[in-house]
């Protein structure tokens, strides 16, 4: 069964939008308009539905003495999106013709050498 791609994060722009904030784990809301090649309204409505999920945060901070807007990846985000990476990559596999990786050994498990 094909696994499942998180709705939320697969939208393009939302997708440009974690992957700065995953790689950078947090940026002001000019960085990431100007960056993204949005306009603030497209950007401000990505950035609700991400919130609303759980993804990121926002909040204003002193800047220079006036305040900007910065978003900041939550733990949850982070994990949503190492999750949606990992789909995106088993799909990818299964385009190419590779098979699926099996089970991830236990923490200190020696290899059986004999032939299955």
């Amino acid at each position: 069964m094909a696994p499942e791609l998180d709705p939320v994060i697969h939208q393009p722009t939302r997708l440009r939008l974690m992957t700065v904030l995953h790689r950078n784990r947090q940026a002001s809301f000019t960085d990431l308009r100007d960056g993204c090649g949005l306009t603030p309204g497209n950007l401000a409505s990505h950035a609700a539905r991400l919130e609303e999920a759980g993804y990121i945060r926002s909040g204003r901070v002193l800047v220079d003495l006036s305040f900007e807007v910065q978003y900041r990846i939550t733990d949850q985000g982070s994990e949503a999106f190492k999750a949606y990476l990992a789909a995106l990559q088993s799909l990818i596999d299964a385009a190419r013709g590779l098979p699926p990786p099996g089970p991830a050994p236990e923490p200190g498990a020696v290899p059986d050498p004999s032939p299955a």
